[in-house]
C-alpha cells in the first residue's frame, strides 16, 4: 500500500491489515453540509474527541472503530469505548487530517500589510473540485480524490505568485519595519559612541 504522507494520507496498520486515511475533498463532504464541515474543523482543532472520530471515519471506507474506538449510547448518554490505538492519538490524528483536507498544510502565501486573513463559514468542496477540473485538467473523479494540500500545491505550481507593481505592494510589513528600525537604532548608537570616543 502506497501512502502519500506529503498530501495528508496516513497509513494505519493493525495486525496483518493496513488501511489508508485520505482526507480528500470527497471525504470532507462526508462530515456534513458545508457549514457543518467548518464547525467540525473548529471542534477538532479545539480537541473534541467525538468530532475527531468522525473525521477519521470519514477518511476511510473501512470500519476503524476497533482501532480508534467509538461512542455508544447508554442511558447516561454517549460513552466512549476505546479501540486498540491510544485515545490520546485520536485528536492529533484528526487535526492533521483536517489541515490537509480543509486548509492545505502548506506555508501560507505572504499577505500585503493591509490585507486581513479571510475566514469562511462554509467549506464548498464542489467549488474546489471545479477549480481542479478547470485549471488542472483533471477528471471529476480524480478531482474529488485530491486533498486540499495536493490541490493548493498543484495550483501554486501552475500559477506562481507574481510580484505586484501596485502602489504599496512592496511595502514592508509592520514587523519588518520594526526590525529595520531596531537595526537602524543600534547602528546609530554605535556611530554616536564611535564619534564620542574621538
Amino acid at each position: 500500500m502506497q501512502i502519500l504522507t506529503e498530501i495528508g494520507e496516513i497509513g494505519v496498520y493493525m495486525g496483518d491489515e493496513s488501511y489508508s486515511l485520505r482526507p480528500s475533498l470527497y471525504a470532507m463532504t462526508r462530515l456534513g453540509e458545508p457549514a457543518d464541515i467548518v464547525c467540525t474543523y473548529a471542534n477538532v482543532m479545539a480537541g473534541d474527541l467525538q468530532d475527531a472520530l468522525a473525521v477519521i471515519f470519514a477518511c476511510c471506507e473501512a470500519d476503524l472503530s476497533a482501532v480508534f474506538g467509538c461512542f455508544e449510547s447508554t442511558e447516561a448518554g454517549l460513552k466512549y469505548v476505546a479501540g486498540s490505538a491510544p485515545q490520546e492519538h485520536v485528536v492529533p490524528l484528526a487535526q492533521c487530517l483536517m489541515k490537509h483536507g480543509i486548509t492545505g498544510a502548506l506555508e501560507p502565501l505572504p499577505r500585503r500589510h493591509d490585507e486581513d486573513p479571510e475566514y469562511v463559514v462554509r467549506f464548498l468542496a464542489r467549488d474546489h473540485v471545479a477549480l481542479a477540473m478547470a485549471h488542472l485538467g483533471m477528471s471529476e473523479k480524480d478531482a474529488w480524490n485530491m486533498t486540499m494540500t495536493s490541490l493548493v500545491g498543484a495550483l501554486r505550481a501552475k500559477f506562481p505568485q507574481q510580484e505586484s507593481n501596485a502602489p504599496g505592494a512592496r511595502a514592508p510589513s509592520k514587523e519588518e519595519h520594526e526590525a529595520t528600525m531596531e537595526w537602524f537604532d543600534k547602528i546609530e548608537a554605535k556611530r554616536k559612541a564611535a564619534q564620542g570616543a574621538h
